[in-house]
């Protein structure tokens, strides 16, 4: 059974970080006789940024998609901790023989081993990350890229260019941290199967290529 993995992440209130990690984080853009307001801007794009880095983010919502039968499932909510217990059952029940993801080895999974190691939540199975491998791991931008990993391509990018629905729709990343503060968790859940179905989609067009 193919399994198409996505998450959502948010940043976390910089409040919410220990002190002496945000100061060591701040101190990054700080520079002698910067003035005040001009720091401020520099914290705040630095705060902006906290979503896309496990220790200063949080997940929010975990979407999976069978790619043969086209069942769904997502695990969503603000308690992270119970969402992860949710999703490494789940995963322990299913144990795919294939992991499909859109930049998984590179983002999903090593977030999700760091988010769950941080709150001490066990796993169930191994989230594989070998680079440059198709099993037991599709990572459909990693084929797509051709192994280069600073090459541009986003899953909306990739999807127009096969002919495939756009998932960006009703919503897209940037807004996910305000859906999730508004309590909206039915659009970032719509959201993130939107994803797992165009990654689906790019990996049947690419499976045949790659596995006979």
């Amino acid at each position: 059974m193919p399994l198409v993995i996505d998450i959502e992440t948010v940043g976390r209130e910089p409040e919410a970080l220990p002190p002496r990690a945000l100061s060591v984080l701040f101190s990054r853009v700080n520079a002698p006789d910067l003035p005040a307001e001009e720091l401020a801007r520099r914290q705040e794009e630095l705060v902006q940024r906290f979503a896309l880095d496990p220790v200063t983010g949080r997940v929010v919502c975990i979407g999976l998609l069978d790619v043969d039968s086209g069942a769904t499932e997502t695990f969503c909510g603000r308690d992270e901790t119970r969402l992860l217990e949710l999703f490494w059952d789940k995963l322990g029940s299913l144990r795919p023989e294939l992991f499909v993801t859109f930049n998984g080895k590179s983002f999903d999974f090593p977030y999700l081993n760091i988010r769950s190691a941080l709150l001490e939540v066990p796993p169930s199975v191994p989230l594989p990350i070998k680079p440059f491998s198709v099993t037991p791991h599709f990572d459909v931008r990693e084929v797509l890229a051709s192994g280069e990993r600073g090459r541009s391509g986003s899953l909306d990018f990739f999807a127009a260019i096969f002919g495939l629905p756009s998932p960006k729709a009703k919503l897209d990343g940037a807004r996910v941290g305000e859906a999730f503060l508004e309590g909206r968790f039915e659009e970032i859940q719509e959201y993130c199967l939107a994803d797992c179905r165009a990654t689906a989609g790019l990996y049947r067009r690419l499976k045949p290529y790659y596995f006979w």
